[in-house]
């Protein structure tokens, strides 16, 4: 690589010195010019100016051509029209002035700036004092933390295998800044299987204790802006790490192995980067602890704490003797000790760097183990609140409940707050002594319920002790919940619909405008969807839609349904989100938690407890039978209301049978006389589903090992096959059914892709599809299409060529996007006469893009060529040459390059939209070269020339062959 870049700026260096030193001989030139009127020096001037002029005109063709191709590959996504407000918002992180934190004055000067950061950080991450480590083992030792045993350690320290560094290096991020070696991740990923036996060799050599290499020691840091903070101090911007890619794909594979045991050993109040843990189940605990405060008027508070940079005032003395507390061997601490050993970093300002300075402390925040090390550091802290007796929390179900965190994020819930604040705080600081934690109190945020603080409160803790609502993990949570709809959505409508508007203002046509929805809005919504369970009126829903659709119609007339937008591409639409749909599958997400036994969570537990009978257990019965047996929590009440809406939306009464528990089903008999069809519960006979297999009751041998049944249970076993038998037989289960969800959660299924699926589900669940459109050109062209060939049309759309832009205009042809004369003087006072005046008085689409007797000899001219291209006929249809319908088997190379001609003759018809004068072969030739010089283009920039060059072979020959192109 070192070669390849030293040959690359060769090359750069010697073009630039060519054209350095004929722009020093034309000033040279043009000052001896004026003084005497040679005709020899003129025509030199003129000859270096065209050789300057070569060199910058072949930069600039170079720079076009790859800027178009890149446009070509990936279409108008929104990512890429976006650089404009990207631009916007880099102009906006670039810093023209700071406050220098030693003078306290403000700088404007670019050196001045670099070097107010740079002391900034310098004190900021230096270490000021060291730990007793005698008082920090005897604090971590008086801790019930767990431990992790010698087989886990073991496979914590084992070689790392190729299998691990290639997952890795796949992992790695497209796209991003390298660190200071300059290689990217893409060239790891290009080279990979050169460089897997050298990275295999390496990072064994230096996980068995052999020397880091100088560069993992080293960082750029870039500064970013945190929203809403004074950005004339230096501690307002974020400090990310930019590291080199190698030493990511080492503390990839480290943390890795971790993920198996980092659940054992952080408590589940602990969501923050856990595997099968979330933001949103934090959110909804605190929900549940809210609202049982309001229903037993508790005197309590809640406190938001807010660490004062919390990342970068890890004690490192403090992190490893908590790993070392854990159990974590000294061998595989040491390979953190080995990366914190002297590390250095510069400050990125203005795309300058300052000078290096020497990091003391704090984890990287950049770095792919940060989050596991400030979960490991941060845990003796939430351990300490839990287990310490005179701070009192919220009981429910005869569980207690203090803390919960998402990384850095600590919620504290105190009854008693007059007697447990003082203690909390007293916590906070030998903690902050030991570990370099330190509580901002200006941003610590309380909410008190029934409490009223004395003086001695208000005078030693400058909270807000009169606030109505806190932010927590980006949801506002109030003292009255019946204001959590309106405080949170009304936020983020106004911020919807001022994003809308402004881009609204931006060039982008309609596939642009749905993944901007997709990138941006649904993101911000689903957010809040799956944090609060909450009902939102059908009013809203319309309300976005509508402002949506104004959005991707810039205000005009639609031209394709918006159900139809929103089916997803393999049932022929271009998957806008439903925000509906996606608000049922968040809500649904709690119910298949409930039936996941494996999945755990607080809020869970919380749930659980609220009723005798499982609340799993009522999923299966019909909504009437569910109205009188709701539980007092208004969070399950809804979540199961939502339930018997999407049971009564999909006929779903006799599939959700399946979900019955026969333990607490009225309808089973034996169990309301027999507790011991309860005891099973317990071994994990629970719904109707655990025990069946294809359809079939398992057999009782199978049941037996499978749930640990003795031979006395044999009867009771032929009572409950007697129960399915009768009242599961007629379950019907569909392949797609939302109820295959839930028994895939009741076998412990991973909740991996959950809305996903949920969404799918939802979206089958409405009907709807493209039948109508198929219907509108049979009508018109008098033909019969299948369903199988309906379905192989759409697939040769978004398969042509490798461009979005190109697989977009195909689907706008079949969908009936272009508005015809016929659509036209439907909304309008214009007649329907097709516009190149063939007397045509209906012109439909059907019309204008194959039946008008002006365009059919160019169709007959395409046929021609295609058939000389390929060597083989092709059938002058509509079905095959405008739908791309073809029975016969074709090769892969020809089917590639038919689809790309077919859809640049429609092409080629659209560009003379309008026009009297129908389009050309010479137009049509013209796009296909287009198409060919871009595409291959892009097979060599995925290193897949030989591969191009096969597929265009055809097209090749035709044009070396016809000089008339």
């Amino acid at each position: 690589m070192g070669k390849i870049i030293a040959w690359s700026t060769m090359l750069k260096k010697k073009k630039s010195q060519e054209l350095f030193q004929l722009q020093d001989r034309l000033r040279a030139l043009e000052q001896s010019g004026l003084k005497d009127k040679n005709t020899t020096v003129t025509h030199q001037i003129r000859q270096i100016k065209q050789e300057i002029d070569k060199i910058l005109s072949e930069e600039v063709e170079k720079n076009i051509r790859f800027m178009k191709q890149r446009y070509y590959e990936a279409g108008p996504k929104a990512a890429k029209q976006l650089a404009w407000r990207i631009r916007k918002q880099q102009a906006e992180n670039n810093i023209y002035k700071i406050r220098d934190p030693v003078g306290n004055k403000v700088v404007t000067d670019l050196d001045k700036i670099q070097k107010a950061f740079e002391m900034y950080y310098k004190s900021l991450y230096s270490q000021s004092t060291q730990g007793d480590v005698n008082k920090i083992t005897d604090f971590l030792n008086s801790l019930d933390l767990p431990t992790i045993g010698r087989e886990a350690n073991s496979k914590l320290t084992s070689l790392i295998s190729r299998e691990e560094i290639s997952k890795a290096i796949s992992s790695l991020k497209s796209n991003k800044s390298p660190g200071t070696d300059g290689l990217p991740a893409e060239w790891y990923k290009t080279m990979k299987e050169s460089l897997l036996p050298l990275l295999e060799t390496s990072f064994n050599y230096i996980l068995e204790g052999g020397l880091v290499p100088p560069s993992w020691k080293e960082a750029f840091i870039s500064v970013l802006p945190k929203e809403g903070q004074n950005r004339l101090n230096c501690k307002s911007y974020r400090p990310i790490s930019v590291l080199n890619s190698d030493y990511k794909l080492y503390t990839t594979i480290l943390v890795r192995r971790m993920d198996a045991i980092m659940p054992s050993l952080i408590d589940e109040d602990q969501t923050g980067f856990l595997k099968n843990r979330q933001t949103h189940d934090n959110i909804r605990r605190a929900l549940h602890i809210i609202e049982h405060i309001d229903n037993k008027k508790n005197s309590s508070i809640i406190l938001s704490l807010d660490a004062e940079k919390a990342y970068d005032s890890v004690n490192w003395d403090f992190l490893f003797l908590v790993m070392k507390r854990f159990g974590f061997c000294s061998e595989f601490i040491k390979c953190f000790q080995a990366l914190y050993s002297l590390p250095t970093a510069r400050i990125k300002i203005n795309g300058s760097l300052s000078d290096t300075i020497l990091l003391e402390r704090g984890c990287r925040q950049g770095c792919p183990a940060s989050p596991y090390l400030f979960n490991l550091f941060i845990e003796p802290l939430a351990q300490a609140i839990r287990q310490e007796t005179s701070l009192k929390g919220i009981v429910i179900g005869g569980d207690e409940y203090k803390v919960c965190l998402y990384a850095d994020d600590v919620l504290v819930t105190i009854t008693d707050p007059s007697s447990g604040i003082p203690v909390l705080m007293g916590m906070l600081e030998t903690y902050g002594l030991y570990s370099g934690y330190v509580l901002n109190v200006k941003k610590t945020q309380v909410l008190t319920f029934n409490f009223s603080p004395d003086q001695t409160l208000l005078s030693k803790f400058k909270f807000n002790w009169e606030a109505t609502a806190i932010k927590y993990l980006g949801v506002f949570l109030p003292k009255d919940l019946t204001q959590l709809y309106d405080i949170n959505y009304s936020r983020i409508n106004r911020e919807i619909y001022s994003d809308l508007n402004i881009w609204a203002l931006l060039p982008l046509d309609l596939g642009n405008r749905i993944r901007i929805i997709k990138m941006s809005i649904l993101p911000k919504l689903l957010y809040l969807f799956l944090a609060l369970p909450i009902q939102i009126p059908e009013k809203q829903f319309r309300e976005w839609n509508k402002q949506i659709s104004r959005f991707i119609w810039l205000n005009k007339r639609p031209r394709v349904k918006f159900s139809t937008l929103q089916l997803p591409k393999e049932k022929r639409g271009l998957a806008l989100p439903s925000l509906r749909d996606y608000y049922l599958s968040a809500q649904l997400r709690s119910l298949v938690c409930w039936c996941n036994p494996s999945f755990c969570a607080k809020w869970k537990t919380i749930e659980m407890s609220l009723s005798d009978t499982p609340i799993q257990s009522r999923l299966g019965h019909a909504a009437s039978d569910l109205d009188g047996t709701l539980t007092p929590s208004r969070w399950v009440t809804f979540t199961l209301k939502i339930w018997r809406g999407v049971v009564k939306q999909a006929q779903l009464h006799e599939e959700i049978k399946l979900l019955k528990w026969p333990a607490y089903d009225p309808d089973f008999l034996p169990a309301s006389h027999d507790s011991r069809f309860r005891q099973w519960v317990w071994r994990g006979i629970t719904a109707g589903c655990s025990v069946i297999v294809k359809s079939k009751i398992m057999a009782f041998d199978t049941l037996c090992k499978t749930y640990d049944l003795e031979k006395q249970d044999f009867f009771r076993y032929l009572q409950l096959r007697d129960y399915i038998g009768k009242r599961l037989k007629s379950c019907v289960r569909g392949d797609f059914s939302i109820v295959n969800i839930f028994t895939d959660a009741y076998d412990s299924g991973s909740n991996r892709a959950l809305i996903s699926k949920l969404y799918k589900c939802m979206t089958k669940l409405k009907g709807v599809s493209t039948i109508y459109i198929k219907q509108k050109w049979e009508k018109e062209m008098d033909i019969v299409i299948t369903e199988d060939g309906w379905a192989c049309i759409w697939e040769t759309q978004f398969a042509t060529t490798n461009s979005n832009m190109w697989r977009e205009f195909c689907w706008k042809n079949i969908i009936r996007f272009f508005i015809t004369p016929k659509q036209k003087s439907k909304f309008s006072a214009t007649p329907a006469f097709c516009w190149r005046n063939c007397g045509e008085d209906m012109a439909d689409c059907g019309h204008i893009f194959w039946s008008c007797p002006l365009i059919r000899p160019f169709w007959t001219e395409i046929v021609k060529i295609i058939t000389e291209v390929l060597g083989f006929h092709v059938s002058c249809t509509f079905t095959s040459l405008y739908l791309g319908y073809f029975t016969d088997d074709l090769v892969a190379d020809d089917v590639y390059l038919l689809r790309i001609l077919l859809a640049s003759a429609k092409k080629a018809i659209t560009k003379r939209w309008l026009c009297k004068d129908p389009p050309t072969v010479s137009l049509f030739t013209s796009i296909v070269e287009d198409v060919k010089l871009m595409e291959c283009m892009t097979f060599t920039l995925r290193l897949q020339g030989d591969l191009g060059r096969r597929r265009w072979r055809k097209w090749l020959d035709f044009t070396a062959c016809d000089s008339t192109l």
